[in-house]
């Protein structure tokens, strides 16, 4: 203050964001971590491998699950400290490190782009246990928070309309299920791609795809008493899923909004939708309305 000549600085806005900080604490937004499926393929697929257990990659469906189930009940680690893997599959394990050490009071979801399988979630399940068993050994305490919620990512056609039947055979593994209830209140939250299936199969398809994926994702989990939460990504131009936030959010499938939604916004519309304060309200004003009206007044099914 006295060598800089800064005091009017420090003794006025400096002071006061230190009173409000004081006051108020510190909020920020929580981050979600994204890698594609394939990457937790390769990753598994190399620990294996070096543990003289099989070649991961050509086992099939049913014996990845059995696998994947039976470790995630075990208490022993998987990965070993002494493993040594290329670098892009230790970029994997180093991302799961820190995330376990910052634990869900910093990170929101883990979100599984190009997810096709039931597999591709239990494998970021084990993978975040794996992290967890480590940083509690190694630090020997207690991670902060509680495990990241995984989001499976549904973008191409073929896997939208798979999108059901992968979150009922999810739902209906013991351990996944009381995972849900136990840690995440009963909730799954499950993340459609307009972008991808837009590029996959044009709009027109591409809007009754993700129609019908959101239809049987909803039956899926309520069948298995599990609330959904649906997080569209979407935004910018059209062949992106842009357009009219309260339309949007209005043509939802019936059920599909219970009080809950998310929706990205693309960089290029954060500015132009929540750049001046007015018109951010506006916007939050929009969303929560059209999210009340299609929870209490759902459209009719088709």
């Amino acid at each position: 203050q006295q060598s800089y000549g800064s005091g009017v600085l420090a003794d006025g806005r400096l002071a006061d964001l230190i009173r409000r900080v004081a006051t108020f604490g510190m909020v920020l937004m929580k981050l979600d971590l994204r890698q594609e499926s394939g990457r937790h393929a390769d990753t598994l697929d190399a620990i294996i491998t070096y543990l003289d257990m099989g070649t991961y990659s050509e086992w099939d469906e049913e014996k990845k699950l059995d696998f994947l189930t039976r470790e995630l009940k075990g208490k022993r680690p998987l990965v070993p400290v002494s493993i040594e893997v290329p670098a892009d599959v230790k970029e994997v394990l180093d991302t799961f490190q820190i995330a376990a050490e910052l634990g869900s009071d910093s990170l929101g979801a883990y979100v599984i782009s190009m997810a096709s399988s039931a597999s591709d979630v239990l494998a970021v399940e084990l993978l975040q246990k794996d992290a967890r068993l480590a940083a509690t050994g190694e630090l020997g305490r207690a991670c902060p928070g509680g495990t990241l919620r995984v989001v499976p990512l549904f973008e191409t056609v073929k896997d939208l309309r798979e999108a059901g039947s992968v979150i009922r055979k999810l739902l209906s593994i013991d351990w996944y299920h009381e995972h849900v209830i136990k840690n995440h209140n009963g909730h799954q939250e499950v993340m459609v791609g307009y972008s991808d299936s837009g590029k996959d199969a044009g709009r027109f398809t591409a809007a009754w795809e993700l129609y019908k994926a959101q239809e049987d994702v909803v039956a899926a989990c309520n069948d298995y008493g599990i609330k959904v939460t649906l997080f569209h990504g979407r935004g910018g131009s059209i062949g992106r899923g842009g357009g009219p936030t309260y339309l949007a959010i209005q043509s939802q499938p019936p059920g599909s909004v219970m009080g809950t939604l998310r929706s990205t916004e693309q960089g290029e519309m954060v500015e132009a939708k929540f750049g001046l304060p007015q018109i951010a309200v506006r916007q939050l004003e929009i969303y929560t309305t059209a999210v009340l009206l299609a929870t209490l007044r759902p459209p009719l099914p088709p």
